[in-house]
């Protein structure tokens, strides 16, 4: 069973993938898989031509937080950034579908699942739930961006109350992480089930 995850960013998705893997589930990061494939010679290249070497660090390798932060600000950056690296992604979790036995259940951590078009790839899609306010909050914290940057970020993904829409089962992140993790357990205990 393929079971989609996603979430706003700083939705405390990654925390709900890692227990997922701790309970015994394969998953499958698309954060993970697109940073691989960032790093691909023939796609370096290309990154630097959308962004150009302000992107690039010290040491002449692609700096994340830069590429993200110019991404988020200047909408045809990202919009390129996608049509680079999606159609790999896409491919990646297509041959991962494929050879998955129909008793194995696989999590495709995918942060912008529902954007992407990836849902018609999962059984079942997850939502990690989390109020603006404390995603910002979270954000702020994790990422170190000021608020303009956070909220244009957050701006720029499909809404919750729409996520929440399209899901099949919601996890609220309103809580501790014991609870949260109590939460994640019940959910795969049912999905082992299923």
């Amino acid at each position: 069973m393929i079971v989609g995850l996603t979430g706003g960013i700083a939705s405390g998705k990654s925390t709900v993938s890692n227990y997922f893997r701790e309970f015994g589930a394969e998953v499958l990061d698309a954060d993970v898989v697109a940073k691989e494939l960032s790093e691909k010679e023939e796609n370096v290249a290309k990154i630097i031509e959308i962004f150009g070497d302000e992107i690039l660090d010290e040491n002449g390798n692609i700096s994340r937080k830069k590429m993200r932060e110019r991404a988020f600000l200047e909408k045809d950056k990202l919009k390129q950034l996608n049509e680079l690296l999606h159609p790999q992604v896409i491919e990646v979790f297509k041959n991962k579908r494929e050879n998955t036995k129909e008793d194995e259940i696989v999590i495709f951590d995918i942060p912008l699942l529902f954007e992407a078009g990836m849902e018609s790839l999962c059984d079942t899609v997850i939502v990690v739930y989390i109020s603006k306010r404390v995603q910002l909050e979270r954000m702020m914290k994790r990422d170190r961006h000021g608020i303009d940057l956070a909220e244009r970020i957050i701006e720029s993904q499909m809404s919750m109350s729409d996520k929440i829409d399209k899901a099949d089962i919601i996890i609220n992140n309103n809580c501790t992480l014991e609870d949260l993790k109590n939460n994640v357990n019940v959910v795969y205990y049912n999905l082992q089930k299923k």
